[in-house]
């Protein structure tokens, strides 16, 4: 068969599609009327036919009659793809053959539907992507994402995609036979939006987004299909793996195509958005925006093109519909997020980002469609009669805007002023980060008297500096001196920043009740001001403290409600928005969403480095917020390469510690996780000693708790001791804050580890389980935290030979760790708790089994902590100790 093109496939595969669909009988007919219209394309479809009917020569051709299943669709039921046996056709399309199958190799049990690519759509060198891809584009992981496992190319060179089974029914299906509402639809489709927007911040835009590629179970989970073929097929087709535009390549469906993918546009994450809005009016009206189902495909696309749609009288819903359905990219929702944000907000009944069609917006669009029909005349006026409103509209807004660019004219003039004059202080002298805003802060004092709007803008922005250093007493002062300059000046927007940035230091002080206290205020002044850069930074501040506070699903949507502000306004490129970024990863972590969060902080930390910043104190924390959360999906040797990092930048911006508190305690941690004591003893010690200085008890006891931990492995009993003994006395005097993140470490657990090290494994594995009872482990409290002394009880009981008990708590600790499928195969936490499932089993005299789990617990181990690790030496001993 000769190769297709790109260009030709789009206009083959939606007719190949119904040629596949229809019935031996009327093909012929259907095929004839093709032929007069177009006989080159006829002529292709013919061969693609011929083609499909004789795919395999080995015998794979075997028809299939099954009812209800066209007749091309060969029967492969029986034949192996990997490890994967193919049960029974589930369908087809211009695509492909899509097929259940069973494992078949004995490692697991589990369906998956295998995707047989037609050939037409792959070269031999895409084969060769295919084999190699497949793994990465398992990456992409979300609750509402059908998963990618696999990619490969049979030996008969059928190209394969192995996807996680979906047992449901598409979306359209499942609202018209449940006859559901509105406000029941919305709810569906966020979870499509959700699983649409972890897809863009990976890079993927699906570009071909319709009722058949999302299923709804029966429990009512929404699962989108066929997101890795997107970019497996942009691989072929030549685009880079991390672009958002890549043009064409991919074959779509008319009716659910975007202007842009007709005319032959770049394509963006704007073109799944209009295919979002599509399926939105689809479901709410059961009818197509544009186009009459009946239509002929070039019917379909001079509707797309031209055809506005009809409003469904909705209120608010409409105007929703409207922005996302833009013929122009630039005019829609720019990301899911924000389309999101305004349908929650029609839920809640608040008002929405979106508007209804300007009057010149109606105009342009008038121009467009009728500019060959329209006479001179006839627009000359037009023009004349809207003249007036045009020119009161726009004196009206010029007004505002003229007002506006004075006012930060007049701010940038000012910091310009401000920053050469504490440049001429500072001179050319070594100086650290402290020491300069030391002296902005005196030099603004002494400026004061001046334009009060100006100096309170000022005293923000040095409050913001010393966040970064985590100094808190001296940003007290300073938002005092801005709430006194605001309110005397009666200017309500400095008034909600400085509220905003007061419920933030309220915060990080750790008095959460009195910042909850000031949110409501903070929020009306807010509102009040109409300035959304104000409303996102409120919205920032309160998602940081609900989720601070467990109050994760209201943090979380805070935090999408400010990205989706700024988003809106196209502002997506300063600190500011990168903080909201980093915020939000916050708030989907701590809802679980962890691998989410993660490519987050790949996104920020890419747009740091592409614009200058990326060697700033603040994109030290970014490293730092990143490395935390790889720590809990169990990347612990990027996590403290990240943490190093961030660490030595904080060093070189502040040479005097003040700022190092976190990045300090959490680099300790994951190094003495790592296997490097020494390391961890040193910064464990800096925390201590700055805990006593400042009389910080809790940085104190966490400092002492892994102090104490380093030397044990240091072999330094006597000093572990006694930082055992001054934690527990911290612990006495310290207050139960059980439900808040600020907790002394239990003693206990220091009392298992000394245990241990003199050889005492009954006392340790008796002080384990205590530290477990006593913290609520078995009520199922705090166990992500406690997860690492589940393990040291299995640790204890495989060394006592109560290798049942030992089974048990390994796998608890390994369930733990597996937060979601690539974790079960790339963590270090999962490797090392399946490290002591396998020593456990093989105790048992279970070798077949031992052999698979350690070498599971080689493979995570050394994706995760790297194969350096003394762990990851251990598992791999093992399983060549046992052999093939």
């Amino acid at each position: 068969m000769n190769r297709i093109s790109r260009d030709r496939w789009e206009a083959l595969s939606p007719l190949f599609d119904q040629a596949l669909e229809l019935p031996e009988a009327e093909r012929s007919g259907w095929l004839e009327a093709q032929r007069q219209s177009d006989p080159g394309l006829a002529a292709a479809l013919e061969e693609l036919l011929h083609h499909e009917a004789r795919l395999d020569p080995e015998g794979f051709l075997s028809p299939d009659v099954r009812p209800g299943l066209p007749s091309q669709l060969i029967s492969l039921a029986g034949r192996m793809l990997g490890p994967w046996m193919l049960e029974r056709p589930l369908g087809q399309g211009g695509m492909g053959t899509v097929w259940l199958a069973r494992r078949a190799d004995g490692r697991f049990e589990g369906q998956a539907a295998v995707k047989l690519l037609n050939l037409a759509l792959v070269s031999a060198t895409g084969q060769e992507r295919f084999r190699r891809e497949g793994s990465v584009l398992a990456r992409l992981t979300h609750p509402g994402i059908a998963r990618l496992l696999d990619a490969g190319v049979s030996p008969a060179g059928q190209p394969y995609l192995v996807l996680e089974y979906v047992d449901g029914q598409p979306i359209d299906a499942c609202v018209r036979e449940r006859n559901l509402p509105a406000r029941a639809v919305l709810p569906l489709f966020l979870q499509v939006l959700a699983a649409v927007g972890h897809a863009h911040a990976n890079l993927v835009v699906h570009r071909d987004l319709k009722p058949s590629n999302i299923f709804v179970t029966g429990d009512g989970r929404v699962k989108l299909l066929d997101f890795g073929i997107a970019k497996l097929l942009d691989l072929e087709s030549g685009a880079g793996p991390a672009t958002l535009t890549a043009e064409g390549g991919r074959a779509l469906t008319p009716l659910y195509a975007a202007p842009e993918q007709v005319s032959g546009d770049p394509l963006t994450t704007a073109t799944d958005v209009y295919a979002l809005g599509v399926l939105l009016y689809l479901l709410l009206s059961g009818r197509h925006p544009t186009a009459e189902e009946n239509g002929t495909p070039a019917e379909w696309l001079v509707s797309l093109l031209e055809t506005e749609p009809p409003r469904l009288g909705l209120g608010d819903l409409d105007t929703i519909l409207a922005k996302a359905l833009r013929k122009e990219p630039a005019e829609r929702y720019q990301t899911v997020a924000a389309f999101g944000d305004d349908l929650e907000r029609y839920l809640r009944q608040e008002p929405v980002s979106a508007r209804a069609d300007s009057l010149a917006y109606r105009m342009r669009k008038f121009v467009r469609r009728n500019r060959g029909a329209v006479a001179a005349g006839a627009l000359v006026a037009l023009g004349l009669t809207l003249a007036t409103l045009f020119s009161v509209i726009q004196m009206r807004e010029a007004r505002v805007q003229r007002d506006a660019a004075v006012r930060e004219a007049r701010r940038a003039d000012a910091q310009v002023e401000f920053q050469d004059l504490l440049m001429s202080e500072v001179g050319d002298r070594p100086i650290t980060m402290r020491q300069v805003l030391d002296t902005a802060r005196i030099l603004l004092e002494q400026q004061a008297g001046g334009d009060t709007r100006l100096h309170t803008a000022l005293l923000l922005q040095l409050v913001g500096s010393y966040e970064e250093l985590g100094e808190t007493s001296i940003r007290d002062t300073l938002l005092r001196q801005a709430e006194s300059l605001a309110v005397a000046g009666r200017d309500t927007l400095q008034l909600a920043a400085v509220r905003c940035a007061q419920v933030a230091l309220l915060r990080k002080q750790g008095r959460y009740n009195e910042a909850w206290q000031l949110v409501g205020d903070a929020r009306s002044l807010a509102r009040a001001t109409g300035d959304p850069l104000v409303q996102a930074g409120c919205f920032r501040v309160e998602g940081v403290l609900a989720v601070e506070t467990h109050r994760n699903a209201e943090g979380l949507v805070a935090a999408q409600r400010a990205v989706a502000i700024r988003d809106s306004l196209g502002d997506t490129r300063d600190k500011e928005y990168l903080d909201l970024l980093d915020d939000l990863a916050y708030a989907l972590d701590a809802v679980g969403r962890s691998r989410e969060a993660s490519a987050v902080y790949v996104r920020i930390i890419a747009a740091m480095d592409s614009t200058g910043r990326g060697g700033t104190l603040d994109a030290a924390i970014k490293w730092h917020n990143q490395a935390l959360v790889l720590i809990g999906l169990g990347e612990t040797a990027e996590a403290e390469r990240l943490l190093k990092r961030a660490l030595d930048r904080f060093r070189r911006g502040d040479q005097s510690g003040h700022g190092s508190w976190q990045e300090a305690i959490h680099y300790a941690e994951v190094a003495l996780m790592q296997g490097h004591p020494d390391s961890a003893l040193k910064y464990f010690d800096q925390v201590v000693r700055r805990g006593v200085a400042d009389k910080r008890l809790y940085w104190e006891g966490r400092g002492l708790f892994g102090l104490a931990r380093a030397q044990v492995q240091l072999g330094r009993l006597t000093a572990a001791r006694r930082a055992r003994t001054r934690l527990a006395q911290i612990a006495a005097v310290y207050p139960d804050l059980r439900d808040t993140e600020d907790q002394i470490p239990d003693p206990a657990v220091l009392d298992g580890w000394i245990s241990l090290a003199t050889g005492d494994t009954a006392a340790a594995k008796a002080s384990f389980a205590g530290a477990l009872r006593s913290n609520g482990y078995f009520e199922g409290k705090d166990r992500l935290r406690l997860r690492p002394v589940v393990l040291l009880v299995a640790e204890c009981a495989l060394a006592l030979g109560q290798t049942k008990e030992a089974l048990d708590y390994a796998r608890q600790a390994r369930a733990i760790a597996a937060v979601d499928s690539q974790a079960t195969r790339e963590s270090a936490l999962v490797g090392e708790a399946a490290l002591v499932e396998g020593r456990a089993l093989l105790a048992r005299g279970d070798t077949a089994r031992a052999r698979a789990t350690l070498a599971a617990a080689f493979a995570a181990l050394q994706h995760g902590a790297g194969a350096d690790h003394p762990r990851t030496w251990a598992a791999q001993r093992l399983v060549a100790e046992l052999g093939p």
